[in-house]
């Protein structure tokens, strides 16, 4: 939603009128700034890395078979064509000739095939195998008891086949992964792989190359000169740290040319006049997560109870300032497998979330904390420090506790330092947001076997649920097996969900190129925009 759409519709059609055509002829030139508030950890490899962050840099170095377009669909890229059998259990991928690494090396099917053959390898440390284990032998190479996928098969330099055991609904959506140089690569053994020096350093066949990496201050390319698809207009891109308190002094100042924003700051920015907003909402969602290895959060009831505890209605309305909506799934509502039907709302209700821990057994203590036994309901909150929105949400949470009974320990962290922790499963709750693929399978998240089911969620009637989903072709029947899925989960709330992303972006009204009716993906379309973009002066 740009401010310029206020305008009167006279006035709009006016200027049409007068517009010069020559203002359109992209431009070659110039700086960009992309703002973020957050620092990469520096895992710059597109099958290890973990945090978006790290994912900005991986969408302009590398390219990956297809691309993602704005309408959700898969596009060629790397591939410029690919077939798929009548039965569904062969892919076969056309790349283009004369696509070349940074270095100058051609990228082939070699390139693909180590890419690929990475994630499945018995050493893997990266959390992206169940993408593929379904490719013909990707089980038995990961065990051990096989040298060999037969399931990935090169025909020639430019052509190779992917075979699944069975039929796999978003497999051609999986195949956005950028592809490695084997010939940079290849040599290192796949458990070194994650502390290589090459993920500090990437070499891509992306729009733009690496440059330099300062951490807490900025990430550096520039334009790669012999792109195979054109060189990208822009001469210089820069990932640019931002405070969040000053990102209306930087787009105001012209060192940013881009940053999402916090609706806090949604009027001051909108009264920039060189300044224009978007607002759309996006395949994300933020959440709590309880880790279910703790017996008293393995008890359902509680995790009910201290959902309808916790005011998150108030939480968007007053903190977001209506910039959200409430969540009830892990299901976004930008995605087309989004439901409410059979979904517990979760409204607002301490009484209810006191009386569910009474016949819980949790009592009041002499403290008033209720505690079972000798336990009490006191833990620890980790929230990552960063994002004013999230610490005040955080504070509501505590306050909204305190009004039942339960005792919340904040612990604010940095961002990297409280995935550590998460990752060591060393969290009593923790607070994230996930954005997602744009296929809807919830496989590599909430599936019993994934390494990113950080709450730790064993039921099988969810995997049964999400394995059905990835057999179905037909999108309808699939809608159909994510609603029940949805319901299960919304039941079960291993995580309580807070809201689905509503995101606003700022955008310096030089930058010329964009994407003027975003979805999900905002208007630079993923980043995959900035090749295409200029400046205008």
């Amino acid at each position: 939603m740009k401010k310029q759409l206020v305008i009167v519709l006279l006035l709009f059609v006016l200027s049409l009128s007068v517009v010069v055509s020559a203002q359109e002829v992209p431009v070659q030139g110039g700086t960009f700034r992309y703002g973020t508030t957050i620092n990469p950890r520096g895992m710059f490899n597109p099958i290890l890395y973990t945090e978006m962050y790290d994912g900005y840099v991986i969408d302009v170095v590398y390219d990956g078979l297809i691309d993602i377009d704005a309408n959700l669909q898969p596009q060629p890229n790397v591939a410029k064509a690919w077939e798929i059998s009548e039965d569904g259990l062969e892919i076969t991928f056309y790349l283009h000739e004369g696509i070349k690494f940074h270095d100058g090396v051609e990228l082939t099917t070699e390139d693909v095939a180590y890419t690929y053959m990475t994630i499945l390898h018995p050493d893997y440390t990266g959390v992206r195998f169940g993408t593929f284990n379904m490719l013909v032998g990707a089980q038995e190479y990961k065990d051990g008891t096989a040298t060999t996928v037969p399931g990935i098969e090169i025909i020639d330099d430019y052509t190779i086949k992917f075979s699944t055991v069975q039929p796999h609904a978003p497999l051609l959506s999986s195949f956005g992964y950028g592809i490695l140089p084997a010939h940079l690569l290849a040599h290192i053994p796949v458990s070194e792989l994650e502390t290589a020096a090459f993920n500090l350093n990437p070499i891509g066949s992306g729009p733009f190359k690496f440059v330099e990496f300062l951490t807490d201050q900025h990430v550096t390319f520039e334009a790669n000169e012999e792109y195979f698809f054109g060189r990208p207009n822009i001469d210089t891109l820069v990932y640019q740290k931002v405070s969040q308190e000053t990102i209306p002094i930087f787009l105001q100042q012209n060192r940013v040319d881009f940053i999402e924003i916090s609706p806090d700051q949604f009027l001051q920015v909108s009264d920039l006049q060189h300044i224009d907003t978007y607002i759309y909402e996006a395949l994300s969602y933020s959440y709590i997560a309880f880790n279910l290895r703790q017996e008293r959060f393995a008890d359902v009831a509680v995790r009910q109870a201290i959902t309808y505890g916790f005011d998150r209605q108030l939480y968007v309305d007053l903190i977001r300032e209506g910039f959200g909506i409430v969540a009830n799934a892990p299901m976004p509502t930008a995605s087309w497998a989004y439901t409410e039907d059979g979904i517990d709302p979760y409204h607002y209700d301490p009484e209810r979330a006191a009386e569910m821990l009474a016949e819980a057994g949790w009592t009041p203590g002499s403290d008033g904390i209720l505690q079972k036994g000798e336990e009490k309901l006191e833990f620890e909150f980790l929230v990552p420090e960063g994002s004013r929105l999230t610490e005040q949400m955080a504070l509501l949470f505590q306050q909204n506790m305190e009004d039942i009974g339960i005792k919340v320990n904040l612990m604010f962290m940095e961002f990297s330092a409280a995935v550590d922790r998460v990752d060591a499963r060393e969290f009593d709750l923790f607070t994230m947001s996930w954005s997602l693929a744009v296929d809807p399978d919830p496989y590599s998240i909430w599936h019993s076997t994934s390494l990113w089911n950080d709450p730790g969620f064993f039921n099988d009637e969810s995997d049964r649920l999400i394995e059905l989903g990835r057999l179905e072709p037909d999108i309808e029947k699939r809608k159909e097996i994510y609603a029940e899925w949805q319901q299960v989960i919304n039941y079960e709330l291993p995580s309580m969900f807070l809201n689905y992303g509503v995101t606003i972006g700022a955008i310096n009204e030089r930058v010329k190129g964009i994407d003027t009716d975003p979805g999900p993906y905002g208007p630079l379309v993923g980043r995959q925009l900035l090749s295409e973009i200029w400046l205008a002066d």
